[in-house]
């Protein structure tokens, strides 16, 4: 690269100049990367120090971005990695910055996934549903039991029973088109077979009472 002409500020991205050289090319390049290699004008920018520099630039801006996701809603490690890969970061650089997350605890995919089961339990989801949106995020098989297990202290039948009672007040079981229609509602919600048939036959059963 040749010499630097110009650096200037980039008022469409925050803490950003431009440099221009004296060739006609120019880069986008943040402020702190600008201070690390102490760019400035008529300094000459030889290939290998321009690499580093972009990689150093790149690294930040990936952080950057990263920071200002995780501030908003939680992550695992892999929705933040898909998430910097659709803004069009390289995958390289990429996990260098997640992995770095993780090490410091900002991003933790155990947090996650016990938060994502609370959450979705208190939606009604049952644990098929569960187990598939916690596989959706890599999160490890033995982590997903282990949770699964110890999230709820109310048996899978009657947490429907309960849902049931909720959105289905009237229901007496007389109807067969109405049965299969809640069972089927159970089974979108990810709950076993066995659980939704226990939980009607009880219903039925404390109307017959």
């Amino acid at each position: 690269m040749p010499n630097i002409l110009e650096i200037k500020k980039y008022p469409k991205i925050k803490n950003c100049f431009k440099i221009v050289f004296d060739n006609d090319s120019s880069a986008l390049i943040d402020a702190e990367t600008i201070v690390v290699f102490g760019l400035k004008k008529d300094l000459f920018v030889d290939d290998d120090t321009f690499n580093k520099i972009l990689k150093h630039n790149n690294s930040n801006r990936i952080t950057s971005y990263a920071f200002y996701l995780i501030e908003h809603k939680m992550y695992s490690k892999k929705s933040l990695t898909d998430k910097l890969l659709q803004k069009g970061f390289e995958q390289a650089d990429v996990e260098i910055v997640v992995e770095k997350f993780c090490r410091l605890n900002y991003i933790n995919d155990k947090n996650f996934a016990t938060e994502l089961v609370r959450y979705l339990t208190s939606k009604g989801k049952g644990p098929f549903y569960i187990k598939n949106e916690l596989k959706l995020h890599n999160i490890d098989n033995e982590l997903i039991s282990e949770l699964l297990e110890g999230e709820t202290d109310t048996p899978a039948y009657l947490q429907i029973i309960n849902l049931i009672k909720k959105r289905y007040p009237k229901f007496d079981g007389s109807q067969k088109n109405e049965v299969r229609k809640i069972a089927m509602f159970f089974q979108r919600r990810g709950f076993a077979s066995s659980d939704i048939a226990k939980a009607l036959k009880t219903c039925e059963a404390n109307l017959e009472d």
